[in-house]
């Protein structure tokens, strides 16, 4: 009786997993996201009455709105289906 029963039979080969290729959009989506909300923090010192601090939000809103569209465009151009 063996205790790694899990285990791959062959350790040199061992089992590739991959994200599909809409997983790594939408992590570097939260990234940028993430890293606007940050610059956005920075430049205005989380001054709410700072002019920069009224697009926190509204320009990464606009760009997942974008991506969303344009994705569902090349998803029915390329006839696949959603990862």
């Amino acid at each position: 009786m063996s205790a790694d029963k899990g285990q791959p039979t062959n350790p040199e080969h061992p089992a590739k997993k991959s994200l599909p290729n809409g997983h790594y959009f939408k992590i570097m989506g939260y990234l940028l996201t993430a890293a606007w909300v940050g610059y956005i923090l920075a430049i205005s010192g989380g001054d709410t009455t700072h002019p920069m601090f009224d697009y926190i939000f509204v320009v990464p809103l606009a760009f997942w709105i974008g991506g969303m569209i344009i994705g569902k465009i090349v998803r029915a151009r390329s006839g696949a289906d959603r990862p």
